[in-house]
Order: structure tokens, then sequence, then C-alpha cells
């Protein structure tokens, strides 16, 4: 009966934790400056991770682009 009851528990879990829908901060810069941040929910169609949506360039030192981190 123990078992049951923790393979169930088991799943539970493990359902709850794949339905949560993750999040990423991304931040956007322009010639080095922050140009703004924003939450967005993690599109798993198209990206596996956060830092798969990063678009930034380094030219001559400065930034340019968009990265994401996870949000906790």
């Amino acid at each position: 009966m123990k078992k049951i009851v923790l393979a169930i528990a088991v799943i539970a879990t493990v359902a709850c934790f794949s339905s949560c829908t993750k999040k990423c901060s991304c931040t956007s810069y322009l010639l080095g400056n922050v140009t703004g941040t924003e939450e967005i929910e993690l599109n798993t169609d198209k990206f596996d991770k956060c830092s798969d949506m990063n678009t930034v360039v380094t030219l001559a030192g400065t930034k340019s682009g968009v990265e994401c981190e996870p949000t906790l």
C-alpha cells in the first residue's frame, strides 16, 4: 500500500512541475546600453531553454541584441 501511495505522489509531483510554465527574463541591449527588460513565457515548441533565445552580438566591445535567463 505504501508503494502505491508513493508512486501516486511521485506522479502527481512530476505532473505538477511539468505543467508549470517556464518564464525567462530577457534584457535588450543597444550599443552597450540596456534598453529594456521583459519577462516572457518560454515557447517550448521553438526553444528548449531561455538561453536559446539569445541574440547578443559584441562588436568593438559593445553588446547589441537580447539576452535571456531563466527566472526563479
